[in-house]
């Protein structure tokens, strides 16, 4: 096949920036349009009540659970893939990828049972209200239901990005996207289905993304092979999904904890804090969903040329990554705090969750400057399979730094605590990044310098054989 062929030559011989961006422009749009239409999901639901609203937002921590599976396993197996192809491995990819869809499965249908008899206790650690719990439970039981698939079409998402298929990511990312905005205001409304129909609407859009996903595979377009006779799991293979892997499902699980913690500290100041506190983080979100997006086409380049030795080609994308993020990041920061009052009136009219949202939003935006920096080395950490640094900015950023931060502030400046307890940990994280951004340079620097040793080396030989000879 010429695909496949173009597909490596682009990630082995291809301009660097302009590769990037082929692979980082399809995830970023799939990425956003997945943010969009979190976003529809709570501006209709906005329209039913302030409680509803708040009922997403409880819910939002509960589907990054389901969520943090489905991106831990792919993000793993994407990682080792991106290296296996560029050590020209694609049996041990193939594999790879058919272990990392297993697992998921395995680990969906888990949760799904499972979910049912802890939903109500959950979402109630989660910050619901007695008028928000209602919501929330209608809300939440088609997610549950619906996990596996809502876990494997992410798993399957990082498959094709690994491979460079970043075109096919993107098309199943909209394809549900749009479906699930067109569903959202047909269920809610036109049948009467409330907080529910948005759920279901999330869970319809996403089968129809992974039908999407498999027949791409299953039709041949795809480099990697997927099918039942690859799933062959290995002791390397699990080992090398779960340590990279891991530190992104450490990353969305304390994401949800912290989330929930926010949302429980709100809670004394009434429904409209907990709506406006899920309006901002649905707002910022798409930012870093933006950013994020443009991380997994960072991610497959960085470990194939990794893989390949390529690293010239891996410092260069560093580089200009940062430099692309960076200027994003700033941009979109200074639009929000110009406008945060606008934004949040999209979303509820209440003056209360006006006047809280746009203030939150102000300052959740402070930080997002340098948000970009530290997505790209966190991206970097994993693809190149480094699982310490990579869970240290986990823990750090959600765990270490912000957790701490919502139990002690509320206790001392009240509704504002809770508020800045998020910048303030985004903030002390980009200096831990920065510390170890250090480390990772100086260690790819020295490895490059002894591959070139290397190579002088091979030459020397090869030349004194051929005067022997």
């Amino acid at each position: 096949m010429t695909v496949p062929d173009k597909r490596t030559a682009m990630l082995r011989e291809g301009n660097v920036q302009k590769t990037l961006l082929a692979l980082a422009i399809p995830s970023i749009i799939g990425m956003v349009v997945n943010g969009v239409y979190n976003i529809a999901d709570t501006i209709f639901v906005g329209r039913i009540s302030t409680s509803a609203i708040g009922a997403v937002s409880v819910v939002f921590p509960f589907f990054i659970l389901i969520a943090a599976i489905g991106i831990a396993v792919g993000m793993g197996a994407a990682s080792y893939i991106s290296r296996s192809l560029g050590r020209d491995n694609k049996e041990e990819a193939e594999h790879t990828a058919a272990t990392a869809v297993g697992m998921v499965m395995l680990m969906g249908v888990i949760f799904a049972v499972l979910g049912q008899y802890w939903l109500e206790p959950l979402l109630g650690m989660f910050g619901a209200t007695e008028t928000i719990l209602p919501h929330a439970v209608a809300y939440a039981q088609a997610l549950v239901i619906g996990s596996p698939i809502i876990m494997l079409k992410m798993t399957l998402n990082n498959i094709l990005r690994a491979e460079g298929s970043a075109h096919a990511s993107m098309t199943a990312l909209v394809m549900g996207a749009v479906l699930n905005i067109i569903l959202d205001p047909l269920l809610i409304f036109t049948f009467n289905m409330g907080v529910l129909g948005a759920s279901v609407a999330t869970v319809l859009s996403q089968v129809v993304a992974v039908g999407y996903q498999l027949w791409y595979f299953y039709s041949g377009r795809s480099y990697i092979r997927l099918s039942v006779a690859m799933f062959k799991p290995s002791k390397v293979i699990v080992t090398q999904i779960i340590k990279v892997g891991f530190p992104m499902f450490l990353t969305q699980c304390l994401n949800s904890v912290a989330m929930a913690m926010i949302n429980t500290a709100a809670m004394p100041y009434g429904d409209s804090a907990v709506a406006a506190l899920g309006i901002v983080k649905r707002v910022m979100s798409l930012g870093m969903f933006a950013v994020f997006g443009y991380g997994q086409g960072f991610q497959p380049f960085a470990g194939f040329s990794y893989g390949a030795k390529k690293f010239e080609r891996l410092t260069e994308a560093i580089r200009f990554s940062v430099k692309v993020t960076t200027g994003f990041t700033v941009g979109l920061a200074v639009l929000l705090i110009l406008f945060s009052e606008l934004v949040i009136s999209w979303f509820s009219n209440d003056p209360q969750v006006l006047q809280i949202g746009s203030h939150a939003l102000m300052a959740y935006s402070i930080p997002f400057p340098l948000l970009g920096f530290q997505l790209v080395y966190f991206s970097l950490f994993q693809a190149l399979g480094k699982a310490v640094p990579a869970g240290i900015l986990s823990v750090s950023r959600q765990g270490l730094l912000l957790i701490p931060f919502v139990i002690l502030l509320p206790r001392y400046i009240g509704l504002d605590g809770v508020i800045y307890a998020q910048p303030l940990a985004d903030g002390l994280t980009v200096v831990m990044t920065l510390l170890l951004s250090v480390l990772i340079n100086r260690e790819i620097r020295r490895e490059m310098d002894e591959h070139q040793r290397q190579e002088e080396r091979e030459l020397l030989q090869t030349k004194t054989a051929q005067k022997l000879t």
